[in-house]
Parts: structure tokens; sequence; C-alpha cells
């Protein structure tokens, strides 16, 4: 069901969303833990994929870390009931085991509130080119 929400919402996930990508860049597992659901599916540009708990164990040992450069441009938005999507492109450098990776890469992020709080429940990024 396609619901009207109000602005706020996609106000107060845009600003979650920023909040995440800097603790991304400062590998702050600490500030990125309560943005994200429990129940949370991180999947990585090269299909590895991370639980909440799995993530950020990740992070706290540097076995993945995310350079300064980390963003995230929004290029698609999608609200539903308490559902809202971001897509967009993932852009900078990180390292996973050590080894650098360079991004460029379409990414979806999917925000749920659950009940009053607007938490992470799925991240995607590709590296595959994209389709537009």
């Amino acid at each position: 069901m396609l619901a009207v929400m109000g602005t706020d919402d996609l106000n107060t996930v845009r600003q979650l969303e920023q909040l995440r990508i800097q603790a991304t860049r400062e590998n702050d597992a600490d500030v990125l833990a309560p943005l994200l659901h429990e129940q949370l599916i991180y999947v990585n540009s090269i299909g590895a994929v991370f639980d909440k708990n799995r993530y950020l164990k990740s992070i706290r040992s540097h076995s993945l870390t995310y350079d300064r450069d980390f963003d995230v441009r929004e290029t698609e938005v999608r609200v539903l009931d308490d559902v809202i999507i971001l897509a967009g492109m993932m852009l900078g450098h990180s390292r996973l085991d050590g080894e650098q990776q360079v991004f460029h890469f379409p990414c979806i992020g999917v925000w749920r509130k659950d009940p009053d709080q607007w938490r992470m429940l799925a991240w995607q990024s590709s590296s595959g080119s994209m389709a537009f």
C-alpha cells in the first residue's frame, strides 16, 4: 500500500543517511550500530553478505575500512508506508581484508521505521555497470 508520508520522514532518513555516511568515513561502529536494523542485510560490491553483527565486527576489527572520500549520491527515492528506498552512486575507496577497493558503483539503501525510529534494513552495492 502506498502511503503519503510527510516530507519530515524523508528529511529524517536523509539526515540519518548523512550520519551513516560520516560514521562510515570514520569507521565508527558505535555511531553506526543504532542506525542499523537488527535484521540488516548488507551486500557489498563483490557480493559478500553481512548481517548487522558481522558488519559491525568487520568495521571494529578494521578488516573493512572506508576512506574519507566515501560518499553516496542519491539519484532515486521511493517512499512506501514505513519504508524509504534511496538509490544512487557509491563513490570512494575502502579496504576489505587489506585489499584496496575503488568504487563508483550503483547502490541501494532501504530504511524502515520500526516502530518510531528509522533504521537501515538493507544495503546493496554493485560493481556492475550502470544501465542509465
